[in-house]
């Protein structure tokens, strides 16, 4: 028999000569990096490093292979967001350069035009397609399919995105280069968020990616906080770690928030007492305006979102006091420098494009996107092509040469590039993502799933007034929060009954047979 052919005298298996082959290539390829490499032992051991990696990837849940992702892509940093003013570094920043950033930029390759994240992104659906080919359980065990119109907004929006891409090419004086960089900001939400509806099993999945979502933002307080000790001068390190994480904090305070208003006991007390202060604090050294904007913002919708309670009663109750008091304190304070109207200055600064050079050139370039629009209502200017300047702003090229191409006012920008019909194919599965998320909020009966829906809408809205008010469109603090959150209401909904299937389509979802 060949069982007996293959093995050796005393019964034992010969070694497998393809893992022992691939065993003697890692060990050859490892000698001759540390050759090469001036006897460097991380270069060497990339290989091995890499090696174990993928094979963890393969073995593991594709739900947990996401959530480190995610988790590595919300703390780490990038350095095109330039944290800390480029003052300070941490340990892990080539690590955050080599999963953020084009891989060319960091290693003397250029044809290497693609990041770690590309490559790690490209492994996870090779993964999920072999699972699917071979019908393995692995992801699929208990598995609840996702509530199909949101699954038909993200296809919907990559195909808007090669049609306004393909629209632009064909327009004369494309930039293909800087078209890529338009597309990359946006393709990344609706890819991930269907590789999050096949990893995700369904609303029991939402503690961990909760849990994930709050270590991360505990992660960048504290390195908020540090940095701020180090550089405690405003002028000198305006901001600690990156704007982006404005969403990261606002989508983590209000989830704890959402964990004790829907669950008030002392575990969810104390848990919301021991993180909530880190992660104000965290906000306050970050130095960002729109972070408070975002926060607010976020507890009015949900304010009015939930059920009148007492204590929303008591709340209505204490502003409505409130409101002559700080009508006047705003009054007083409105040009004020001293530190006790603070708050005064930020509301200040964020309505009255006065107070600083800043908020006066996103007012033109406001109305240069808004000219924009009007010029080309209905498919915009097409992926490759820059906002018209109608008022001509400082030429900021040589710094920032995608500023044409790329506004802090996200949204505005994207419908200057792609029109009514391509924002709107782009733009449906975040309208959809705060109807399924009320929806489901409605139907939940659990805690657990009334929370997730809450933090959905804040983590929707922290979005939108990010995108609106400074580039929020292609962060990995927008794209590892939204995409997950979208995905989990979509399982959600299903579950719940706030979107019913047909038996026939519950049934379909389960796999016939064992991997």
């Amino acid at each position: 028999m060949r069982g007996s052919a293959e093995a050796s005298a005393g019964g034992v298996p010969r070694p497998d000569r393809l893992v022992l082959a691939a065993v003697g290539a890692l060990a050859l390829l490892t000698l001759v990096l540390l050759i090469v490499g001036n006897g460097d032992v991380g270069v060497a051991l990339t290989p091995v490093a890499l090696t174990v990696l993928v094979l963890l990837v393969v073995r593991a849940p594709l739900r947990h292979s996401l959530v480190v992702l995610g988790v590595l892509c919300l703390t780490l940093e990038s350095p095109s967001e330039i944290p800390a003013s480029n003052k300070w570094r941490s340990p892990l920043y080539l690590l955050g350069a080599l999963l953020h950033e084009h891989l060319n930029f960091t290693l003397p390759y250029k044809a290497l035009f693609f990041s770690g994240l590309d490559v790690a992104l490209v492994l996870l659906a090779v993964v999920w397609a072999a699972r699917r080919m071979t019908m393995s359980e692995v992801d699929t065990r208990g598995h609840v399919p996702p509530a199909p119109p949101l699954r038909t907004a993200a296809l919907l929006c990559i195909a808007s995105i090669a049609l306004v891409w393909c629209h632009g090419l064909l327009r004369t004086g494309a930039d293909v280069r800087f078209s890529l960089w338009q597309i990359f900001r946006v393709i990344y939400l609706p890819c991930i968020f269907l590789l999050c509806c096949a990893a995700i099993r369904g609303p029991s999945d939402s503690r961990n990616f909760g849990i994930a979502l709050v270590a991360a933002a505990l992660i960048r307080a504290l390195v908020a906080i540090y940095v701020r000790h180090l550089f405690p001068d405003l002028e000198d390190v305006p901001h600690a770690t990156s704007h982006a994480d404005s969403m990261l904090f606002t989508d983590a305070f209000v989830l704890l928030l959402a964990i004790f208003f829907e669950q008030p006991s002392p575990r969810n007390l104390v848990l919301a007492l021991f993180t909530l202060p880190v992660i104000s604090w965290g906000m306050i050294a970050n130095n960002r305006r729109l972070a408070w904007v975002e926060l607010l913002a976020a507890l009015v919708v949900i304010y009015f979102i939930t059920p009148l309670t007492p204590l929303k009663k008591r709340i209505a109750q204490v502003v409505f006091l409130s409101l002559p008091i700080l009508v006047l304190y705003c009054a007083v304070g409105w040009s004020s420098g001293s530190k006790v109207f603070a708050p005064v200055r930020t509301i200040r600064s964020v309505v009255d494009s006065g107070t600083d050079s800043s908020t006066r050139w996103r007012d033109f370039e406001n109305y240069n996107l808004y000219y924009t629009v009007k010029a080309h209502p209905l498919l915009g200017t097409g992926f490759g092509h820059g906002y018209e300047e109608v008022i001509k702003l400082p030429d900021i090229s040589k710094d920032y040469e995608l500023y044409r191409f790329a506004p802090h006012n996200s949204i505005l920008g994207l419908l200057a590039y792609s029109g009514f019909i391509g924002f709107s194919g782009m733009w449906l599965i975040i309208a959809l993502g705060f109807f399924f998320a009320v929806r489901t909020y409605r139907f939940s009966t659990t805690p657990r799933d009334r929370a997730t829906a809450l933090t959905t809408v804040a983590i929707l809205v922290a979005y939108l007034i990010h995108s609106y008010g400074d580039m929020g469109l292609g962060t990995w603090a927008s794209v590892f929060t939204v995409a997950p959150a979208l995905a989990l209401v979509a399982k959600q909904a299903v579950a719940t009954g706030a979107w019913p299937l047909p038996p026939r389509r519950l049934s379909a979802a389960a796999p016939t047979r064992s991997g």
